[in-house]
């Protein structure tokens, strides 16, 4: 099993961020948002939001919409609110070789990479997030959104919002969170694809829209914690991974 790691930073968060990632315990790629169009050092991906759209083809409004409740001051751009649309452009511009992508936020910590990756080489799930909800319970041994969480059930309220584009036939609804990733490239490629081809269902809020569109179009989908804090992939009890120094846990949603 291939693995390709690619952190995503930018301007504002890289300084403060980048030196915990000295004990990552493999080789991976920035995946640097410049704003002010650092070009890119032959190993690591540096980008502008203008070049994320041209690579993807995208021609929806410059920012999302402020009636969507994630962008409800109107200040979110558009790689904030659509992440997958920088995986894309880093798929489009990079390897296309391997087995699976994982994409981390600048901002995620652990105190055991090696053994928390070597925890997945037999998984074979398309998309794996930090919690992969569902609106219902599917089936699909996924959480279902629930009322000790801090959304209950306004999360699909929120989702789909203003500006998603769906599929009409999709009829099971997904949530996630995405400063860990791990995404295979038959899932990467799906996305890709739908982008490229103006298939029904173009773009939308990513931590709804991705695993909703993926679990529609029949790829698996895996929670990296469980409801009660715990994992089907690792021993959280030997192994702690963080976001901005915080354990997010399931109430939190």
């Amino acid at each position: 099993m291939l693995n390709k790691f690619i952190v995503s930073t930018c301007d504002d968060t890289h300084h403060g961020w980048q030196h915990h990632w000295k004990d990552f315990h493999d080789d991976f790629i920035w995946l640097y948002h410049s704003q002010n169009g650092v070009k890119d050092n032959f190993k690591n991906l540096h980008y502008t939001e203008e070049e994320m759209k041209k690579t993807i083809g995208y021609t929806g409004p410059d920012k999302p919409s402020p009636r969507h409740y994630w962008n409800s001051f109107g200040n979110r751009n558009l790689i904030w609110f659509y992440p997958h649309f920088r995986m894309l452009h880093y798929f489009a511009n990079r390897d296309k070789d391997y087995d699976y992508y994982w994409f981390f936020d600048d901002d995620v910590t652990c105190d055991n990479w090696k053994g928390f990756i070597n925890s997945f080489d037999d998984k074979k799930e398309d998309f794996i997030s930090w919690f992969v909800f569902q609106k219902e319970d599917y089936k699909k041994h996924l959480p279902t959104l629930d009322a000790d969480t801090t959304s209950q059930h306004m999360w699909f309220e929120r989702f789909p919002g203003e500006g998603d584009h769906l599929p009409f036939w999709i009829f099971q609804w997904y949530g996630s969170f995405f400063p860990v990733v791990r995404i295979s490239h038959n899932a990467l490629n799906t996305l890709w694809n739908i982008t490229q081809n103006n298939l029904a269902g173009k773009w939308g809020y990513s931590e709804g829209w991705v695993p909703t569109i993926l679990n529609g179009y029949g790829h698996t989908l895996g929670s990296l914690f469980k409801k009660d804090g715990t994992s089907d992939y690792f021993n959280v009890d030997e192994i702690n991974i963080k976001h901005k120094h915080q354990k997010i846990e399931w109430n939190w949603i």
